[in-house]
């Protein structure tokens, strides 16, 4: 089966708008008090908005200051008496000030590693100093109830396999389905009905929960890439309890799945592009010539390796979509851009492709003795598979498919054929688009940058014209993440927002 999008966005209710709030009471109210704008939680969840959190030390090797505690919450709102699952968190600290939430993105990314091993790039000192930084992992993620379908071994050979990556013919494609349908069912076999629970909407009624037994009167948040879909989401569920809320390379949650396939493998097409320029004005470039060639050499090897896997030192298989994916990693900020030359004319000159296979090791969640921590990979799918009807059938995901490998002759033949695995998934979708507009939110910090392959720059545009209360602010920088250190023209403004509450109206370009 072809790689799959590594960073994905957010849906909505059957409807096409997100889950019904509070019903009215006897007297067509809310049950809320002339005194009070906010909604009391519903009798049947009192007992997780009134639970307490038992702080203790993490595990081995994180800051001695941090803390950690888990969570209960239902597996399914609707049925609340039924199955809990625990949720793990992590503070950077106990002081007595406000809490901030962060999600790192994904979806599938532990929050809770975010905060206990990279604090530093995730917040400025300021902001730091003046917030308990709270992360966590979302249902179905690592340490919270995880979806399981693979053990180490069956996940190594799984990456291995060597499939159609154009999908050409009806044989191609009865494989594919039936490959699907495999791996649908060993995850059901793993992971149970978590499967059918992992949706975006239900991860964030966990966040308003998070809210409560953390005690805070509104959620301060800041939310990066998936984490943009899953702000969002909660606004629109619980928009009286948005405090300042910062989201970073937005989602464009309006977008069907195959739009957004579209939109961000056009994106890497375009980093792609600005890579190649770079390295034929370098004179370390392993292909000779103009940009448009450099983008034909990664071309000619990507196609070499799809019709001749490599058998790396280790002695497993490297095919076209582990390649794809180890390419994908440094593209997604300049900062990789040396080491990605470095990594493609050892694959050039010398037939070494061990960089792609370390970088895709990584994506993947591998670790140099072959276990695998914990496999992000499900946990996207399960999300994925809920929050976006998709293409079901042959002739539909074929259209598909021409359009994208129009759109991205790079990437797109390896990057497509999304609806074959949620075809077959043991859960139908509980989500899909919506046009947030969160009338009742007072203010929310948009940022994004002019060159991000991830998350274009038109996506936060559009969610902009979607939201009266946002600002938006566009940094003019390749990359993905706008928020990170060293780029002052964005903290300077993120910092003062979130610290001061202070925020201008409408777009800034920095």
């Amino acid at each position: 089966m072809a790689a799959v999008v590594l960073v994905v966005s957010a849906c909505s209710s059957p409807e096409g708008g997100p889950p019904p709030g509070p019903e009215p009471d006897a007297t067509g109210g809310t049950g809320v008090s002339e005194t009070q704008d906010r909604a009391a939680p519903p009798a049947e969840l009192e007992e997780f908005y009134q639970q307490q959190l038992n702080w203790e030390d993490c595990e081995t090797g994180v800051d001695e200051h941090m803390r950690c505690s888990s969570l209960a919450v239902p597996l399914d709102y609707e049925d609340p008496q039924g199955t809990q699952i625990e949720l793990a968190l992590i503070t950077s600290s106990l002081e007595d000030r406000p809490y901030l939430l962060t999600n790192p993105g994904g979806p599938g990314q532990s929050g809770v590693d975010t905060v206990a091993h990279n604090l530093s790039a995730t917040v400025t000192p300021q902001v730091l100093d003046e917030f308990n930084i709270v992360g966590f992992d979302p249902r179905g993620v690592h340490r919270s109830t995880p979806v399981v379908c693979m053990d180490d071994a069956q996940m190594d050979a799984y990456r291995q396999q060597v499939g159609d990556t154009d999908l050409d013919d009806d044989a191609a494609y009865a494989a594919a389905f039936a490959d699907a349908e495999r791996i649908a069912q060993q995850c059901h076999e793993h992971s149970g009905e978590l499967l059918g629970y992992v949706d975006t909407f239900s991860a964030a009624k966990d966040m308003d929960i998070m809210r409560a037994v953390l005690d805070q009167d509104e959620l301060h948040y800041v939310g990066f890439s998936y984490g943009t879909k899953l702000g969002l989401a909660y606004a629109e569920l619980f928009p009286e309890y948005v405090g300042r809320f910062v989201l970073d390379s937005v989602m464009d949650v309006s977008l069907d799945a195959h739009e957004l396939a579209v939109t961000q493998t056009a994106g890497f097409e375009s980093a792609l592009e600005s890579f190649a320029a770079w390295c034929a004005e370098s004179d370390q470039c392993p292909v000779e010539g103009e940009a448009e060639n450099v983008v034909a050499g990664v071309q000619e090897v990507f196609a070499d390796v799809q019709q001749n896997p490599r058998t790396m030192p280790d002695g497993r298989l490297l095919n076209a979509s582990t390649l794809v994916s180890g390419f994908i990693t440094p593209l997604y900020h300049p900062q990789g851009w040396g080491p990605l030359r470095d990594g493609l004319t050892a694959a050039v000159t010398e037939d070494d492709f061990y960089a792609f296979q370390y970088w895709a090791d990584l994506q993947a969640g591998r670790g140099p003795d072959g276990s695998y921590e914990w496999i992000n990979t499900w946990a996207f799918r399960a999300v994925m598979c809920l929050d976006y009807p998709t293409a079901q059938t042959q002739e539909e995901i074929e259209a598909e498919q021409q359009e994208l490998n129009e759109r991205a002759p790079t990437f797109g033949p390896y990057m497509g054929h999304d609806g074959v695995l949620c075809s077959q998934w043991p859960y139908p979708p509980v989500n899909e688009p919506w046009e947030p507009e969160l009338p009742e939110v007072e203010q929310v910090l948009l940022l994004s940058t002019t060159g991000d392959p991830a998350t274009p720059v038109a996506w936060a545009e559009d969610m902009h014209l979607e939201i009266p209360a946002s600002s938006l602010l566009v940094s003019d920088a390749e990359g993905h993440i706008a928020y990170r250190p060293g780029n002052s023209c964005v903290t300077d403004v993120v910092d003062e927002y979130l610290i001061s509450g202070e925020l201008f109206q409408g777009r800034q370009d920095c």
